[in-house]
């Protein structure tokens, strides 16, 4: 189905629904979308994420990582946020690469409305916006938490650049880590606030970040279908 405005509607029967997401818990019956849909399984995925307050240096790291994996023909994946997000996508746009936004509301708007013109662009240039949420679904509270399972639900691994303990970006982390997904971070070192890539880099399997190198070590993982060791958290996320 095809909504005006050109929103597509598919159900997990679809061959488009991505096949990543079809494992994770509470998956959506059906997917809305703008763009070409198709990319998220024709693609490797990487979600990168961040605080919205971010330092200067993890703005150039959130492009310079965007840029990377746009040259390298790996799909962006964010909330379209402020920040980290935001730069991590014009990163990717200007290599020429794809991007997803998953947004908590219906397509028809955005949020922030500030990044209008770069959802444009990630349009225009073959990505793709998706949501759970009808047309004309106005964004609530908690629906920001509940898109954040779809970050990494279609991703095959979540990057961090920089977060605090009490940063939404760890909502993320928390069902990438349920959801068995590859999981990197920014070394705390390189970064402004360093609480959440601190807590992160303590789990077992985290890709800990300091070059290029790395990144490509984490990609290689991610290629070779490596099994990222899945732990379930059952007590609230804790950073100490």
């Amino acid at each position: 189905m095809v909504w005006q405005g050109g929103i597509g509607q598919i159900g997990r029967e679809s061959e488009k629904y991505p096949w990543r997401m079809r494992s994770i818990a509470k998956a959506p019956d059906c997917l809305y979308y703008m763009g070409d849909i198709d990319i998220l399984n024709q693609n490797h995925s990487i979600a990168v994420i961040g605080s919205r307050r971010v330092s200067q240096n993890g703005m150039a790291l959130a492009y310079q990582i965007g840029y990377a994996l746009g040259r390298r023909g790996i799909n962006v994946v964010n909330g379209l946020a402020l920040g980290c997000d935001t730069h991590a996508l014009c990163g990717a746009l200007a290599a020429g690469g794809k991007c997803v936004a998953v947004m908590p509301c219906g397509l028809e708007q955005i949020v922030p409305a500030s990044n209008l013109s770069l959802a444009k662009r990630l349009l225009s240039n073959g990505g793709c916006l998706v949501s759970e949420y009808p047309p004309l679904a106005p964004a609530q509270r908690y629906q920001y938490v509940a898109r954040d399972r779809l970050q990494s639900g279609i991703s095959d691994g979540v990057l961090v650049i920089e977060a605090s303990c009490d940063s939404g970006t760890m909502h993320t982390v928390r069902y990438a880590i349920r959801q068995g997904r590859h999981l990197a971070c920014i070394d705390s070192h390189l970064v402004g606030e360093p609480t959440g890539n601190q807590w992160i880099a303590g789990l077992c399997g985290t890709h800990v970040m300091r070059d290029a190198g790395d990144l490509d070590c984490f990609l290689a993982r991610i290629r070779s279908g490596a099994a990222y060791r899945q732990m379930v958290l059952d007590s609230p996320l804790i950073c100490l």
